[in-house]
């Protein structure tokens, strides 16, 4: 493992600043804290055992204060990314929404464009429209109805277009 000559010293130095515990094993060695030497207190069993049933119910408040700390943090991050995530669809639909309208938009201003060429005898610019606007809306049968009404005209007063007729009927 790279680094074991450089760190080894490391580690011994930390174990010898560790206390050992067996400093609080022997009640008769002196401690010495910040303020002086530590006094041991003696007490009687029934002190002993209060003490011991004050500790744990201390630690079983400490144990509940924690869970219900975790329960809190669950539900919260759980409401947090709910509200995201429902925002998040929100937009997301209000997008496809701005889409659709925009796509409707452009189709009816094809549509309008090619009325317009269809109306002038201009059915070559009116297809081009046309075909624009199927390309947005390929199931519109609004759209396929005017393409072949444009090559029908087209084949009648041209002369052009007329097996594209034949090909849209056969559909």
């Amino acid at each position: 493992m790279g680094g074991y000559g450089s760190i080894q010293p490391i580690l011994k130095n930390n174990k010898q600043l560790l206390r050992k515990k067996s400093l609080f094993k022997d009640k008769k060695k002196i401690v010495k804290s910040e303020k002086g030497e530590l006094e041991f207190r003696e007490c009687s069993e029934e002190e002993f055992l209060l003490l011991k049933e004050k500790l744990k119910k201390k630690a079983k408040r400490r144990k509940f204060i924690n869970y219900v700390i975790a329960v809190l943090a669950v539900v919260i991050i759980s409401f947090i990314t709910v509200f995201i995530i429902s925002a998040n669809n929100a937009y997301r639909k209000k997008i496809q929404e701005n889409n659709l309208k925009i796509k409707e938009e452009q189709i009816a201003v094809y549509m309008e464009k090619g009325d317009t060429f269809y109306h002038s005898y201009h059915y070559k610019n009116a297809l081009f429209f046309y075909h624009k606007a199927e390309e947005l809306s390929p199931e519109n049968s609004l759209i396929k109805m005017k393409i072949n009404n444009c090559y029908r005209n087209r084949c009648e007063t041209e002369g052009l277009d007329c097996e594209k007729i034949k090909k849209l009927n056969s559909e």
